[in-house]
């Protein structure tokens, strides 16, 4: 699945909600695609869902939406378990996992290209919904 056409179909979908995106390629992919006022380009890795999961609690009436990536939950997995008590309603995230931590030719394997599986993680941290999406309609049914 290409993370890009994710992006596409999302950015496409958008209205007034708020969306978070931590320091990584979605980031970069999701400000060239989305001109949208309501969105929150956070520049540091491991900061999407918690941020997000504040906006969500503090603003109950908007959706937010976080765009994060496999290194940056693995940088902070105590949001998992965050999220997974508070759970609020009106939020969704997205995690687009590529194996790696950054994109560049020098990048190195994160722990989900072993045998990590994060929705597992979200699962165990009290998540209900979590699912690991690999396929490109499966995503279009799901978004």
């Amino acid at each position: 699945m290409i993370r890009y056409e994710c992006l596409q179909l999302l950015a496409s979908k958008m209205t007034d909600q708020l969306v978070v995106t931590s320091q990584s390629g979605q980031r970069i992919e999701w400000s060239h695609l989305s001109r949208h006022e309501g969105n929150l380009l956070v520049g540091m890795m491991g900061c999407a869902i918690g941020v997000a999961t504040g906006l969500a609690l503090a603003l109950p009436h908007r959706k937010v939406i976080a765009l994060d990536s496999d290194g940056s939950v693995l940088l902070s997995l105590f949001n998992l378990a965050t999220l997974g008590n508070l759970r609020p309603k009106n939020l969704v995230v997205y995690v687009f996992d590529n194996g790696v931590y950054s994109g560049s030719r020098i990048s190195y394997p994160t722990a989900t290209s072993g045998n990590t599986d994060l929705a597992a993680m979200a699962q165990g941290a009290g998540i209900k919904n979590a699912q690991t999406i690999r396929d490109f309609e499966d995503f279009k049914k799901a978004g």
